[in-house]
């Protein structure tokens, strides 16, 4: 197992806590604007707008580095792996004027 594995895992292992009405998934991020990639645990409280996310790993944009590290990832954990991609950004819709949650309070 590579050490950049080693890493990821012992990284999941500290935020993956298994409480009780929580979710989580496994956020990898392909970030071109860096040039890495980059993974997140994504935890969500039942009941919560807030969404917490632990950086567990960012590595450079190396193909066959990605997938290896992506196979001991999944040999590890069955969580579901969401993908996003930088180069193709979706607009929410419209722009946040007011979200009182994050501290986006208006003028």
């Amino acid at each position: 197992m590579l050490k950049e594995s080693k890493t990821l895992i012992q990284n999941f292992d500290k935020h993956f806590l298994r409480k009780y009405n929580w979710r989580y998934h496994i956020l990898i991020v392909d970030n071109h604007l860096f040039d890495k990639y980059s993974f997140f645990l994504q935890t969500f409280k039942k009941n919560e707008k807030l969404v917490y996310s632990y950086d567990l790993l960012e590595i450079t944009h190396d193909e066959k580095l990605y997938s290896e590290i992506l196979r001991d990832l999944k040999a590890h954990t069955q969580l579901s792996i969401e993908y996003r991609d930088t180069d193709h950004l979706v607009h929410p819709g419209k722009d946040i004027q007011l979200d009182k949650s994050h501290g986006h309070y208006g003028k």
